[in-house]
């Protein structure tokens, strides 16, 4: 760990000329952005993320993994912050075949759990329709059948998670992402933990970090991570514990009006629930430099 954290620390030597190269880049990046989708007006509110954006695009793409579109990733948890149940949700029509993206990220699941006793399964809903019908697959089936949302909540009962009608704990500032994040919230009890699983790093297509991204309009020199959140963090650090992985958090600014998701420096965190305290600020630097960091630790 002290090699990363020295790795860290040496990239984020102040560079002024990679500097000003990668705010010209998102900047010209993001006109073309609105341009394309507003006709030119770049006032409007533009939903993406930017690092997502800048990491498509750079020449470490193949280091990274996050879910697509209507996918997602994610980790439940009692009440206690233990993972309990790995799940891919995917918003796709029933009557399709398995996709070569939900294939991938069911691998990916598996690599997350792979000599753990942690569960995964797998949930596809019509995001088109009214949430109540799901395909369904877990470890041991052999087939994906049809179920009710009824029958969903007994699914997840079974990984000992409470189901009643309260809404489900998440971070402050998360939203609605899908039909199927909506019925998580409603039908999941309120000792419930339901976070998703935002960026993986990898090394030679092994996962070797888990990242939690945040951003806000906070100043990125006085931004920390909300102790609010530290539910959600804990119940991450514990799955990425489970295979040896690091977990860091890292904060980019963004402005509202006009929208700009500022990615040029981020703010690194490595988070650790074994640690006191769990959280520590690493360093700052351009996205180019955590882009191209490599994955040797020491632990």
């Amino acid at each position: 760990m002290q090699d990363r954290i020295f790795e860290y620390r040496r990239a984020a030597i102040e560079d002024i000329e990679e500097l000003v190269r990668t705010r010209i880049l998102v900047l010209r990046a993001a006109q073309k952005r609105h341009s394309r989708k507003y006709g030119g007006d770049g006032m409007r509110y533009y939903q993406g993320n930017g690092v997502y954006r800048f990491l498509e695009n750079c020449e470490q793409r193949g280091s990274f993994y996050w879910t697509g579109r209507n996918l997602w990733l994610l980790i439940y948890g009692d009440e206690y912050n233990e993972p309990r149940v790995l799940t891919v949700a995917s918003g796709m029509k029933l009557d399709v075949q398995i996709t070569e993206d939900e294939k991938r990220a069911l691998n990916v699941a598996k690599q997350l759990t792979k000599n753990t006793d942690l569960p995964i399964n797998f949930v596809r809903f019509d995001p088109a329709k009214p949430f109540e019908q799901v395909r369904y697959w877990e470890q041991g089936m052999h087939t994906m059948p049809v179920l009710s949302d009824m029958d969903l909540r007994e699914r997840f009962e079974q990984y000992g998670l409470t189901m009643n009608e309260k809404r489900a704990k998440k971070s402050i500032n998360d939203k609605g992402s899908s039909t199927y994040h909506e019925w998580q919230r409603t039908h999941m009890g309120d000792s419930i933990l339901a976070v998703d699983i935002d960026l993986l790093r990898l090394d030679n297509g092994r996962i070797s970090e888990m990242i939690e991204l945040k951003r806000s309009h906070k100043d990125i020199k006085i931004w920390e991570p909300y102790e609010d959140d530290y539910n959600n963090f804990i119940l991450l650090s514990r799955l990425a514990r489970k295979t040896n992985l690091d977990f860091y958090i890292v904060y980019n600014h963004r402005t509202k009006k006009p929208f700009m998701d500022d990615v040029s420096i981020v703010k690194l965190f490595e988070f650790d629930h074994r640690t006191q305290p769990y959280c520590r600020y690493l360093t700052s630097m351009t996205m180019q430099q955590f882009a191209a960091a490599g994955t040797t630790r020491e632990r």
